[in-house]
């Protein structure tokens, strides 16, 4: 979970482009969160295969581990 501003703690996961499983290409949208001041799309940081650690509408706090890419 990428940290979107100095004060914030923690975010929601509120969307999950790629499917359990699915493949993803370095730089694409991965998946999107927001907090009380901002919403934002996170991106890929490699591409690979996505397996989820997190459930949309959750909330996590900054640094969690969102998803492994293999």
């Amino acid at each position: 979970m990428p940290k979107p501003g100095d004060a914030i703690t923690e975010a929601e996961v509120i969307t999950l482009y790629v499917e359990e499983g699915g493949t993803v290409d370095e730089g694409d949208p991965l998946y999107a969160i927001a907090t009380d001041k901002v919403e934002m799309d996170v991106e890929a940081p490699a591409s690979g295969v996505v397996h989820w650690k997190v459930d949309v509408d959750t909330t996590h706090d900054i640094g969690t581990l969102v998803a492994e890419i293999e």
